[in-house]
């Protein structure tokens, strides 16, 4: 960073450190004084958004800055990031996101561990239920592991459940590819607690993962935040700005999903809900986004070709070339040897999965399978009268 950038992230860390400073109150103050650097400079008794002891502790600093007690806690904060072996960056610096820094009241810090580069790839949020079905987690497993081969930086919350799953597969992506040379998209893992801490405690080893395989631990909250039922909707805004759309697995009505894809529409990010039964919980919130004009999504290939103009458009609107360096390839891996038998006795006028159990000889479970396999990739449909070839 060049001597301006230094200064402007270290009065922003000195801003945000005041008591009661968040997004909102710092934005707020950067309006009333012109720009970061104006608010240490002006009399914090002209400052209404401060509070006492913020306006007493802003005052110390600015008569004697090297003793002063904000002075004391930045030099204590960047230790506690350098010991969990992260950094922070402020809305200046280069390293921080160019889709986040555009959304309203963007976080003034980011604390990172990992590769701080993949924040500025192509990323698309996949989100869905904690107490996702069996089906729900298979599902997002095939579209994680696909939309990272065609590209795509997989962005999700580090809950269990849907963001668990969509992680654990491009680890796993990640890590067999390492072995041919092959190059496919990280994760990143948008966490509601401090960098120095993973929540849930059971995500410990799927977060040193997503960090060994080249992806990156991201948030908004300080070192040694806990979390909070009010965290939450701040890490979810977090995870649609990064992205350019936010596919949706499995929601309830009343669940933190729905909340993301909000975010996204305010954002002018992309919406995308993978529909289900009508009779399951977990499929009424993407029943009901797609009822508001979110895109159902039957393959992620309908996502890849879906996103290709925004990527395009990136771009040439941005500062940075990744967009650009990015070709997304067509996502659908070549049928496997039992998919390939299903698809020989398949036409493409729709035959029904009992004629399929008939004539393949396959079980139940494994029909089931390469099925739903096939479907995600975009190689077959289902229609009311079976399945057809696309």
């Amino acid at each position: 960073m060049n001597q301006h950038t230094v200064l402007s992230f270290f009065n922003t860390l000195i801003v945000c450190l005041l008591p009661n400073i968040g997004a909102h109150r710092y934005w707020a103050l950067v309006e009333y004084c012109g720009s970061v650097d104006n608010i240490l400079v002006t009399d914090p008794h002209t400052l209404p958004i401060l509070n006492s002891h913020a306006k007493q502790l802003l005052q110390q600093y600015q008569l004697s800055p090297r003793s002063s007690e904000l002075l004391h806690r930045a030099n204590h904060l960047i230790d506690i990031v350098e010991s969990a072996r992260a950094q922070v960056v402020s809305v200046d610096c280069s390293d921080y996101p160019v889709l986040l820094r555009d959304v309203h009241i963007p976080p003034p810090l980011l604390y990172i561990r990992g590769n701080p580069h993949v924040l500025q790839l192509p990323q698309l949020a996949i989100v869905g239920s904690r107490n996702a079905t069996h089906q729900g987690l298979s599902t997002t497993r095939l579209f994680a592991e696909h939309l990272a081969s065609s590209g795509f930086t997989i962005t999700s919350g580090l809950a269990l459940g849907i963001d668990s799953a969509a992680h654990q597969a491009v680890v796993d992506i990640n890590n067999n590819n390492a072995f041919i040379g092959k190059t496919v998209g990280k994760t990143i893992g948008v966490m509601a607690t401090g960098i120095d801490s993973v929540y849930p405690k059971q995500n410990h080893t799927i977060a040193d993962a997503i960090i060994d395989t080249g992806g990156a631990l991201v948030t908004e909250f300080a070192p040694g935040t806990m979390p909070k039922p009010g965290h939450f909707p701040r890490r979810n805004r977090v995870i649609s700005g990064l992205s350019l759309g936010v596919l949706v697995v499995e929601a309830a009505i009343k669940s933190g999903s729905l909340i993301t894809a909000k975010y996204a529409l305010e954002q002018g990010r992309e919406v995308y809900a993978i529909p289900g039964s009508i009779h399951s919980p977990q499929s009424k919130g993407c029943h009901r986004l797609i009822k508001q004009g979110a895109c159902l999504v039957e393959s992620s290939y309908d996502i890849v070709e879906n996103l290709s103009g925004m990527i395009a458009h990136c771009a040439q609107t941005t500062a940075i070339n990744n967009y650009a360096a990015v070709e997304l390839k067509d996502p659908r891996p070549s049928p496997s040897q039992p998919e390939q038998l299903l698809l020989d006795h398949m036409g493409f006028s729709a035959v029904t999965i009992d004629q399929l159990f008939q004539s393949t000889q396959l079980s139940n479970g494994d029909l089931s399978h390469h099925l739903l396999s096939l479907e995600i990739n975009g190689w077959v449909k289902r229609s009311a009268w079976g399945y057809e070839r696309v």
